[in-house]
């Protein structure tokens, strides 16, 4: 998938973003790093094909159950941008080094130092100096991970989903995506 697509799937559906924040996903990997070390989309593009693809499932979901949101361009920004903590989580280790190839995997890095470590909210809190989001787009992104999120969480979860419906359908386009189209 061309990087270009990102670009072009967020301007069809009315989300217009800086060229500094195009040039931060270039720069930051979100084209290059995987979604996972061992998972979903463990090679290198992983994370940008599976959050075009949760995007992709996302409007899916939107057109074929007629679901309601606070802006149209929504379910583009959740689903490319929910995993954006996913950027500072991976780095490249040499397994092999020869004159002609130099072979790598990726390895999960230490957050004991980091700020924010929890899964949806530092996702969020990446995405906020770049665009405005709506209290929606909040839920949606801090709760895609639904039951996978820790357990004295659920309560909240259910609230959330309450308050937001597209909060489930965000974990469903998610889990669609990560098991079903990227198997």
């Amino acid at each position: 998938m061309k990087i270009q697509d990102c670009f072009d799937l967020l301007t069809a559906n009315g989300v217009e973003i800086s060229e500094n924040f195009k040039k931060f996903l270039k720069n930051a990997g979100f084209f290059t790093l995987p979604a996972s070390t061992q998972f979903h989309g463990a090679k290198d593009g992983g994370l940008y094909n599976h959050s075009l693809a949760v995007a992709e499932t996302l409007l899916i979901l939107t057109d074929r159950n007629h679901l309601k949101w606070d802006r149209p361009g929504s379910p583009v920004i959740v689903g490319l941008f929910h995993d954006l903590c996913k950027l500072e989580a991976y780095e490249p280790v040499i397994t092999e080094r020869t004159p002609k190839v130099v072979k790598y995997s990726w390895k999960h890095r230490d957050s004991r130092d980091q700020l924010y470590t929890g899964h949806g909210e530092k996702s969020v809190l990446m995405l906020a100096p770049w665009m405005p989001l709506t209290a929606e787009e909040v839920a949606c992104i801090r709760w895609h991970m639904g039951a996978f999120d820790d357990r004295e969480q659920w309560s909240h979860y259910t609230a959330a989903v309450r308050q937001f419906p597209n909060v489930l359908w965000t974990h469903q386009a998610d889990m669609i995506a990560a098991h079903i189209l990227q198997r």
